[in-house]
């Protein structure tokens, strides 16, 4: 039956959202139901389909779902359900003025899924806030592919040589969207503290008249701007994100609010030790097992500190780190798509 079914992923505003963790999660988990037997179409045409598997919740997901619910219909609709509240506040201009109006919005827009996908417990705890019937819904991580050998020890020596970082410097990453909700001003303190190791922000960085709290960041980046071991790079390719993975030694995740954070699986997949928010999304790592976790600047910092002068911790969160990602594997994610699908069709 696999064979035979045919889905779409509705992700709109697909060239925008290119770079994004939505769009990256989407065209992945696409690929590989095509691989594992399913045809699968991003924004496709060829009508009609079986499941029509909605991505993204904006104002042109919700008349598109409108109009599937309302036809008659042998198909069902699924959505993942990453879009909340929370995640949507302090990001862009605005957001925290019409928050309140996305109570009613995503309440409407999700009534009109046969089954919503949550891709954490955290996530999934959220949506059931909402009111959703918790019988309809499953959490599906969105995963991530472990058959890739992601680690390089000889792009290891020759990025960090072309970036004039020593053996005895840390390299500490983190990879997201230069937004008040991931951080970047706590992430600029904490390599303010620490001068002595090279911190690089990786992701997109928005014209500040187009994002949440935009005068107190401009604030933080002109003081972070004068400090010497902090690198904004803006976007960047796949080739170089992947020689900066392999340099770096940690991944540091401050994000104020996450419904999962895939770039969190990538970096323990290259082999990072993850310094993370304590916060509930994150409760699947345990502090001083798999990761290190804090809540302020002095958290953050002093963790750091203790990796750089411990290598014993270093390699044993990273050994750990590995064996709990497991739970995370894109080819389980896929099979769980794949019997839900076949259940509800």
């Amino acid at each position: 039956m696999l064979f035979h079914m045919k889905v779409n992923f509705i992700l709109d505003l697909e060239r925008s959202l290119i770079g994004s963790g939505v769009y990256s999660s989407a065209t992945r988990l696409a690929d590989k139901l095509i691989e594992y037997g399913i045809n699968t179409d991003v924004n496709g045409k060829n009508h009609p389909y079986d499941i029509y598997h909605f991505q993204t919740s904006l104002p042109q997901s919700l008349w598109k779902a409108k109009i599937l619910k309302r036809r008659k219909r042998k198909y069902q609709i699924v959505m993942t359900g990453h879009t909340t509240i929370e995640d949507f506040r302090d990001s862009f201009i605005f957001s925290n003025r019409i928050d309140f109006a996305l109570i009613p919005y995503l309440t409407k827009f999700y009534s009109y899924a046969d089954y919503l996908i949550a891709v954490s417990d955290y996530n999934r705890d959220i949506l059931l806030r909402y009111g959703y019937n918790p019988s309809r819904i499953q959490v599906i991580s969105n995963g991530i592919d472990l058959s890739i050998n992601r680690k390089d020890p000889g792009l290891r020596i020759k990025t960090r040589d072309h970036l004039g970082i020593s053996d005895e410097q840390l390299l500490v990453i983190t990879v997201g969207l230069c937004i008040y909700r991931k951080a970047p001003d706590i992430f600029a303190e904490v390599a303010i503290s620490s001068p002595e190791h090279q911190f690089f922000w990786i992701g997109k960085y928005l014209a500040l008249g187009t994002i949440a709290h935009s005068s107190f960041l401009r604030e933080k980046f002109r003081a972070a701007r004068k400090t010497n071991n902090l690198r904004f790079t803006g976007y960047v390719t796949r080739l170089t994100l992947e020689a900066l993975w392999n340099a770096a030694d940690v991944f540091l995740y401050v994000s104020r609010e996450e419904n999962q954070g895939i770039a969190l699986l990538e970096s323990i997949a290259y082999g990072k030790v993850p310094v993370v928010r304590d916060h509930p999304v994150f409760n699947w790592l345990t502090s001083d097992v798999n990761c290190l976790k804090g809540k302020t600047v002095e958290d953050f910092s002093k963790q750091i500190h203790r990796l750089a002068s411990d290598q014993g911790l270093m390699k044993n969160l990273q050994l750990h780190g590995e064996v709990i990602l497991k739970s995370h594997d894109i080819n389980a994610s896929v099979k769980k798509l794949a019997n839900l699908y076949t259940e509800i069709v």
